[in-house]
């Protein structure tokens, strides 16, 4: 279903669709090719409503904020989007990144979510590193005061420069 939505938005906006280069749980990432060959971005579909929300809500916020990197992190620019088949086009980016935000939530996290307390910052320090977890916890308290609060924290969406961990 997901590749199916993305040859459409391809093909509405005149692009070739590449490789396939991400998934999770709420969707795939492929990359796409301008029709002259001369840029490559990425298309992320998503299979639900809400994921989708969130993403492109907390993109609109960084692109409000002209925010393109959070601490040494590199932040996707917002390209294009579309709400119909629930893509979001973006920038590519190189490690170290900070992306995936289809569990991020703007302004206050929900009721029910559990608190950042010691026993998680422990287990994000085991899986960053201790040299590396001030740099990614003080990327998370960037995002924070923007108002976005990041709570897939891991280093698949919070990635080190390639060899630090």
């Amino acid at each position: 279903m997901s590749r199916e939505a993305v040859e459409r938005y391809c093909q509405r906006n005149t692009l070739d669709l590449g490789k396939q280069i991400g998934f999770g749980i709420h969707g795939r990432v492929f990359t796409v090719i301008g029709r002259t060959g001369n840029w490559l971005t990425a298309a992320k579909v998503f299979e639900d409503e809400a994921p989708f929300e969130r993403e492109l809500a907390v993109y609109h916020r960084l692109e409000e904020s002209k925010i393109i990197r959070i601490g040494s992190f590199a932040v996707p620019l917002l390209i294009d989007f579309d709400t119909e088949e629930k893509i979001i086009e973006m920038t590519l980016v190189d490690r170290p990144f900070c992306l995936d935000f289809a569990s991020a939530y703007l302004d206050e996290l929900p009721a029910y979510f559990p608190p950042f307390d010691q026993a998680w910052h422990s287990d994000k320090e085991n899986q960053f590193g201790s040299e590396h977890w001030p740099e990614v916890l003080a990327a998370i308290r960037e995002l924070e005061s923007l108002g976005i609060y990041q709570t897939d924290v891991s280093p698949s969406n919070i990635a080190l420069p390639k060899g630090q961990h």
